[in-house]
Formats: structure tokens, C-alpha cells, sequence
């Protein structure tokens, strides 16, 4: 547990507070993919941070070639600088031959003259080489080139040839630290702090706020509803209203959706309606697009939960005597030490008749 604490205390460290271009040294330029001001085609994934240390911005054409995502950075000043890219070939795994994510970095509109996301093993710096800035303020582009979700974490710039970026782990969050200089915000005391704005985190978070607590209800996208969202695109469904308990389930109906079924148009999910409900409930503080990813203790019960922004970075803390994991992947139980099992139980184990004769994952 200790060796967990310190890994997402270290990984706590991360991102800039507002803009895509902020660094501690005077002569270096660090941005960060996700805080790009214009998307285009562009999505942030987070599903990862924990693992990799940061969200990225992802081509996700199926196929086609998405718009240009663009922002403007401030340099210190006009020269050559050594530029790197942090990218993820993620066919690599699975075969040697050139990846099919495949895009290109603009500079003020002219192509850098190297191809990303195609080649190496793992999340890495790829080189492009020197650049020359002419100018103070430039803008930067990611132009896509296939559609076949091409990954952009983070682009460097520094004018000093020895200076290579590590490529991963506790090297690479300090280093990150070191550009960026962030620094959690405490967001004040809480009755009850909800994490995941899903069907379960909608429903604890409105059924608290109905009897009085004052609630944060955190979540990682910009959509509510979790699996029943127009993003993801899953059926809502389940037993309600059953005794000895007649009422449980009534804010489900509240937010269901009129339309059932899987991977269906993304209107047929009605995030407005789950918007609306969580927006009716004063006692309810939202907190969107923020990724749970520290839990600190009191011996055995949870102190505080920190959670960073996906796309700016902003990390804040949340403290109060009650909190809800409703993360779909018990996200938080696991970073308080809870026991877990993972998978299908056997039908020996709780006497499911549904249930698989072995136990499997």
C-alpha cells in the first residue's frame, strides 16, 4: 500500500492549471496535448492515467481522417529548438509493422517533416528534430492521417541539446512536475463525495442531496450517465420497485431514458434528462471531467480523494466523513486497500444458479 500511496502521490504532480503552455524554466515549452483550446476531431481519453501518467488526445475516425485539433503557446523567444513528441504506436504489442495511427504536428501550418504514432514500442519521446520559431507567439496542430486513433500526450520544446525527456514512471511524473508547478486546490468539507457520474453516482448523489447532505459529485467525461450516455451507448435496464423495498428505483426512472437498446443514435439516451435532475439538486456541487486518482486515510477510513482535470490539469481534494465509489471499476476501493475479486464468482461461492461451475476472469 505504501508503495502505491507514493506512485499516485508522485503522479499527482502533473499537468498545468489553465492554458497548454506553461513551464518553470525560462527557456523551455511544455503542452500538453489534452489542453489543446480547439479539439477538432479529437478526443480526450483518460481511461489510462492511471497507468500512463496522463489523459492524450486521440484521432478516433473509425477509419476516416478527423479534423485538426490547434492551440497557440508562447515561446520565450525566437530560435532552434529540439521538439519532442510523446506518442504510443498501440498496434505495437501485437505486430512490427508500422503502426496505423499515424499523424503529423503543425507549426504555424507547416508540417513538422516527421511522422508520429507509427513506430516504437510502448509510450515514448519521438524526436522531430530542430525546429526554428520565428515568432512569439505560434500556433500548433495536430493534423491526423489515417483516423485509426492516433495517440498525442504531450509535445516538448527546449533549446538545449542534452536535455532528453525520460519516457516513463516516477522519472517522467517529476519531470512533468517540473514544467508544469501544479498544486492541489482543497475544495472545503463535504457531507458526501460521489465518485462517477454514472447511473449508480447520479442516483446517490440525487437521493443525498434530497435529504439535506451537501454533495460533490465527480466525474471523468463531459457527458453524464457513464454506460447509458450518448458516448458510451448501453441499455439501461433492471429490477425496481420491488419489495421489500417498493420505492427503490424511482430517481432511475427519473433519468431513464423513453428508449431502450444498445449502440443506438446518441439522442436515444437522453443525457439532457440525467442533466437536468443532477442540475435540479442545489446541494449537489458537479465536478465534470475530473479523474479520481489519490485516496489519503485516517487509519482505516478515507480521509480525502484528489481528483485532476482531464483536459487543464487542475487537481482539487475533497474531504467529508462519507464517500461513494461509483467509478464502474472501483477505482477508488482499490486505492484505499480494499479487497476486491475480479471476474465471475463460481456457482459453488454464493449459490447463483447463473452463475459459471468454475470461478474465471
Amino acid at each position: 500500500m505504501k508503495k502505491n500511496f507514493y506512485y499516485y502521490l508522485i503522479i499527482s504532480i502533473l499537468y498545468c492549471l489553465s492554458g497548454t503552455s506553461c513551464s518553470t524554466t525560462k527557456s523551455d515549452v511544455w503542452v500538453e496535448a489534452e489542453s489543446f483550446t480547439t479539439k477538432g476531431g479529437w478526443v480526450v481519453d483518460q481511461q489510462f492515467m492511471n497507468l500512463m501518467g496522463s489523459p492524450y488526445l486521440m484521432a478516433h475516425g473509425m477509419g476516416k481522417q478527423v479534423s485538426d485539433a490547434s492551440t497557440t503557446i508562447e515561446f520565450p523567444g525566437s530560435g532552434a529548438y529540439y521538439m519532442f513528441v510523446r506518442t504510443y504506436n498501440w498496434t505495437s504489442p501485437w505486430t512490427d509493422k508500422e503502426g496505423p495511427g499515424k499523424f503529423q504536428v503543425l507549426i504555424d501550418g507547416q508540417a513538422v517533416p516527421v511522422t508520429f504514432g507509427n513506430t516504437g514500442k510502448g509510450w515514448f519521446w519521438q524526436k522531430a528534430g530542430i525546429v526554428n520559431i520565428k515568432n512569439h507567439k505560434v500556433s500548433i496542430s495536430l493534423h491526423d492521417l489515417t483516423g485509426f486513433n492516433g495517440r498525442c500526450d504531450a509535445i516538448y520544446f527546449t533549446p538545449d541539446a542534452t536535455i532528453t525527456p525520460p519516457d516513463e514512471g516516477e522519472d517522467l511524473a517529476v519531470f512533468r512536475y517540473r514544467q508544469t508547478g501544479i498544486k492541489p486546490k482543497d475544495t472545503g468539507k463535504f457531507d458526501f463525495v460521489v465518485i462517477g457520474g454514472g447511473v449508480a453516482g447520479i442516483c446517490a448523489a440525487t437521493s443525498a442531496a434530497r435529504l439535506g447532505l451537501k454533495v460533490a459529485l465527480i466525474h471523468d467525461r463531459p457527458v453524464w450517465g457513464g454506460n447509458n450516455s450518448s458516448e458510451v451507448r448501453v441499455h439501461l435496464g433492471g429490477r425496481i420497485n420491488l419489495t421489500p423495498y417498493p420505492e427503490l428505483g424511482g430517481i432511475v426512472k427519473e433519468i431513464s431514458p423513453e428508449k431502450g437498446g444498445n449502440a443506438k443514435p446518441g439522442s436515444t439516451y437522453e443525457d439532457d434528462k440525467k442533466k437536468q435532475v443532477i442540475d435540479a439538486e442545489p446541494n449537489i456541487s458537479q465536478f465534470m471531467n475530473y479523474y479520481a486518482f489519490e485516496v489519503k486515510k485516517n487509519n482505516h477510513s478515507i480521509e480525502s480523494v484528489t481528483a485532476k482535470n482531464i483536459e487543464t490539469g487542475e487537481e482539487l481534494i475533497f474531504k467529508a466523513p462519507l464517500f461513494a465509489d461509483c467509478t464502474g471499476d472501483g477505482t477508488i476501493g482499490v486505492l484505499a486497500g480494499a479487497d476486491f475479486a475480479m471476474g465471475r464468482e463460481s456457482k459453488a461461492e454464493f449459490g447463483e444458479s447463473t452463475a459459471p461451475d468454475v470461478a474465471d476472469k
